[in-house]
């Protein structure tokens, strides 16, 4: 069931529930007006779920609209956590700040008030007097010290039957549940599970597009190492050969020092370039969690150019890099967006694989859109796509490559997406073609 079925789905439930009714004409029509503005309210909370906004912003909404319907009582949505035996807070706007700091992490038992019994034991439990009900005796005094005399909670579940949390109505004196109170109940729960659960997708979603960015990174790295070790290798046997030049020289009986200086100052060069390589394949190749700061695409283009440009020696590919210049800043993770440009420069090289009678040339060009954003295009002269295949490319596990899973423009697309821009690909005019992405500006780079 979608999610604007189940608001449809909710509202047909509160008019099934609702009670005849022998009240007058002006009355009635009161009562109208309210239904209809709780509909309302239900439908606003569900856009906010589908529109992904944070799980705290909805469940206080929806907290605060269940309190408008009968005054005097208080409510609350509590998280079942990770470990299934604690209480999380969820919301509630309207409790009093010591009370929910101090329920937040309580576990949950079968006599651990009625939000953590009700957790427990997964059906509801009604407590009309906290001062007399047992089953809060540990939090009997932090109850009267915030005012509150009587509490119901009834368990928050999955579609599933899992406890997701619970919800809970209260009140400053002793009472007993109606059947409106029961009705809003149902209608709370219904709606805090699916934001609850959808939240925990989206969760789980981010997780498994972080870990297949890493697995790609690191099949991007497999393909760079063994021209990488040749880049290194080459450096460390010049260290080597220049500090071999340097022992001569201080053998002899009289060193020139102009000799000295030169070696030394080619050593410390070359194990500076050491030095960099070894960190931005540190960096790549660093699975951790993802980071969103200010960054300047520019320095990213350069990074992964300069990393690459060993192996595009190797294969005579022409790399250039047309860099506007007072481009703004994107906010985004320096690591994904790396492995986004890497994984599209080595595909444009791999694309001129072959490729005879003509100049191999690979261009990164930045620029900023009418709209503002910041334009990234790799432009390569190779084979090129067939235009019926440009978006193809995209899909999970399409490939024109042996041994390899064709995952990687899959989830450059996730990985650009999630950062608010577009992936798409072009045919080049000439031969080739451009891979270009969007993302949204933030300030002027410094």
């Amino acid at each position: 069931m979608d999610k604007l079925n189940q608001s449809e789905f909710l509202t047909e439930r509160l008019e099934m529930s609702a009670e005849p009714t022998q009240a007058l004409p002006r009355t009635l029509a009161t009562t109208h007006k309210n239904e209809e503005a709780f509909r309302i309210g239900q439908s606003r909370i569900l856009e906010m779920i589908a529109a992904g906004a944070p799980l705290s912003e909805i469940l206080d909404s929806l907290v605060l609209l269940i309190e408008a319907q009968s005054p005097g009582m208080l409510c609350s949505v509590l998280l079942l956590s990770a470990d299934g035996n604690h209480i999380r807070h969820g919301a509630a706007p309207g409790l009093p700040l010591e009370y929910v700091k101090a329920i937040d992490g309580a576990p949950i038992g079968p006599k651990n008030g009625s939000c953590g019994t009700a957790m427990y034991r997964g059906k509801p439990v009604v407590v009309t007097d906290i001062r007399e009900d047992p089953l809060w005796e540990d939090y009997r005094d932090l109850a009267a010290a915030s005012g509150l005399r009587s509490c119901w909670s009834t368990p928050i579940l999955s579609g599933r039957g899992k406890v997701l949390g619970s919800f809970a109505m209260y009140y400053r004196e002793p009472q007993t549940p109606t059947g409106e109170e029961s009705r809003l109940t149902d209608v709370a729960t219904h709606i805090a599970a699916i934001a609850i659960e959808q939240q925990a997708a989206r969760e789980k979603l981010a997780r498994t597009q972080a870990e297949l960015a890493h697995a790609a990174q690191v099949t991007s790295m497999r393909e760079l190492a063994s021209s990488i070790g040749q880049e290194l290798n080459q450096t460390l046997a010049a260290i080597v050969s220049n500090a071999d030049k340097c022992l001569e020289s201080l053998g002899e009986s009289e060193p020139n020092p102009e000799q000295l200086r030169d070696a030394l100052t080619s050593i410390s060069n070359d194990a500076r370039q050491t030095i960099e390589v070894v960190a931005r394949i540190r960096t790549l190749a660093k699975n951790s969690p993802s980071q969103k700061v200010p960054l300047n695409l520019n320095e990213l283009v350069t990074e992964v150019l300069s990393l690459i440009g060993h192996e595009a020696q190797t294969e005579h590919v022409n790399l250039q890099a047309e860099l506007a210049d007072d481009l703004p800043s994107v906010v985004g993770d320096r690591v994904q967006l790396q492995q986004v440009l890497l994984n599209l420069v080595l595909n444009g090289m791999d694309a001129m694989t072959g490729v005879e009678k003509r100049e191999l040339a690979l261009t990164v060009k930045t620029d900023q859109s009418d709209q503002g954003d910041v334009v990234v295009a790799v432009t390569d002269r190779g084979t090129g796509i067939k235009p019926h295949e440009l978006d193809a490319v995209f899909k999970p596990f399409h490939t024109t490559k042996t041994a390899n899973l064709g995952m990687g423009l899959a989830i450059c697309r996730s990985i650009i997406e999630a950062h608010g821009g577009r992936l798409w690909a072009e045919s080049n005019i000439g031969p080739g073609t451009t891979f270009k992405f969007t993302l949204p500006a933030g300030v002027k780079a410094a």
